[in-house]
């Protein structure tokens, strides 16, 4: 980078998207702090969980361009803050960067806030002392946990929502190399930034909830989901991304987002909208695993053990925030039913949040999970999990049992190898 391109930048947060931030901005040349709270909460995000993260984190401390500090902010040509704000704790995070004879303040904001947030933030600051502003800007961020690294450096889409002639120079300095690997770039107001945000996680969720109650329908008719879903991304106006039935979606910030979408739609329009019908049919989704259980076992579940694989709110991630395995362990422990989970990533994470339940094993793989169990529940589609020898593991279990959440597996394969299969919209009807 050119000297006049290097900026000195402050990332806020101790989420997701700041330690990604900070990695990849250090590594384009950029001076970055990564400005973290005096004491993590239990949302803090470890970077061990981003394959390739503490790697790349490590090499830009050890070049001098990432530094790590605990404690209030100092000067910045640009402060980027990820932390997951509320309007007020934002505006209470923005105050201390307005230093007397400090000058405009330029602020991207990485997280998503109700649509409108940012401007009636920039309008209630106003001028602070002597003549101090902060300039607003929305970076949302399009990246996924597992492939973050990589999604940061080639967006598909980057769209910096500012209205400011001179936040947009900044950002556009501090943003350029990734501007330069986007497929698509937009500079947009504000609003329109979040919106286009929420527009295409409310869309994404739509497809996935569409698709389950295809499952629900094609399993009371006897069709098989997967063949309807192949014929319909045959369609290139359809195509095939987002069209999987499965037992709902989770993660640590997808949901919220929509959940605060669903509340800027109530508050403007007062109506309800589609993306409630979204989220019901996806809470309902969340329990499908434990009906199937349920009824499979007319609901004689006490002392019984079900084999749970996957735990990770998606493959790829350590994180089992937001999970949809959450639903399914509370369900079964209700009963009195004993669970034994394999996740090649997040079996730590899941002993964290419940480090106390007594009808909680851990496995260290997915045949010991199964070992004299009554059924098995696929949670997350690891790609392991399709190569087991289910021949050899169905002899070894009191009942050999699949119930399928995310039609990872082939119904045919495992019938052939003595296993009763429950998919969702596919296999045996329950």
């Amino acid at each position: 980078m050119k000297p006049e391109e290097v900026l000195r930048l402050a990332v806020h947060g101790n989420t997701h998207y700041a330690w990604v931030a900070a990695a990849k901005l250090a590594e384009k040349g950029h001076t970055v702090s990564l400005y973290l709270p005096d004491q993590d909460s239990p949302e803090a995000f470890d970077p061990s969980r981003e394959a390739g993260l503490p790697q790349l984190l490590a090499a830009q401390q050890a070049a001098g361009r990432l530094r790590l500090i605990r404690g209030a902010a100092g000067q910045a040509d640009l402060h980027l803050l990820a932390n997951d704000y509320s309007e007020h704790s934002l505006r209470e995070a923005i105050l201390p960067l307005l230093q007397p004879g400090g000058g405009d303040q330029c602020v991207l904001v990485l997280t998503q806030l109700a649509v409108g947030a940012l401007q009636r933030l920039s309008a209630g600051l106003g001028a602070a002392g002597a003549g101090e502003r902060v300039l607003f800007g929305a970076l949302p961020l399009f990246i996924r946990e597992g492939s973050a690294l990589a999604d940061f450096e080639h967006p598909e889409l980057l769209v910096l929502g500012a209205e400011e002639p001179a936040l947009v120079a900044r950002a556009e300095v501090c943003m350029r190399p990734f501007m330069a690997q986007a497929r698509k770039v937009m500079v947009v107001p504000l609003a329109t930034a979040e919106l286009i945000k929420f527009g295409i996680n409310a869309m994404l969720a739509t497809r996935i909830s569409f698709m389950n109650e295809m499952a629900a329908l094609s399993e009371k008719l006897g069709v098989d989901i997967e063949q309807v879903r192949e014929g319909m991304a045959a369609d290139s106006r359809v195509g095939s991304d987002y069209l999987q039935a499965g037992c709902g979606f989770g993660g640590p910030s997808f949901a919220s987002d929509l959940m605060t979408f669903a509340r800027t739609m109530h508050e403007e329009l007062d109506t309800v909208g589609l993306i409630d019908a979204v989220l019901a049919i996806n809470d309902s989704q969340r329990e499908i695993l434990f009906r199937k259980i349920w009824r499979f076992f007319r609901g004689e579940l006490t002392g019984r053990t079900v084999a749970i694989w996957g735990a990770a709110f998606k493959p790829g991630t350590a994180s089992v925030s937001n999970s949809v395995v959450h639903a399914l362990l509370r369900a079964l422990w209700a009963q009195g039913c004993r669970t034994r989970v394999y996740d090649p990533e997040a079996g730590e994470a899941l002993r964290k949040v419940y480090p106390e339940e007594a009808l909680l094993e851990l496995a260290d793989t997915a045949a010991a999970a199964a070992e004299q169990a009554d059924a098995i529940a696929l949670v997350t589609a690891w790609p392991e999990f399709s190569v087991v020898d289910f021949a050899a593991m169905a002899p070894r279990m009191r009942a050999a049992v699949m119930f399928d959440g995310r039609n990872a597996l082939d119904s045919a394969t495992l019938a052939g190898q003595g296993f009763r299969y429950f998919g969702i919209g596919r296999g045996e009807a329950i």
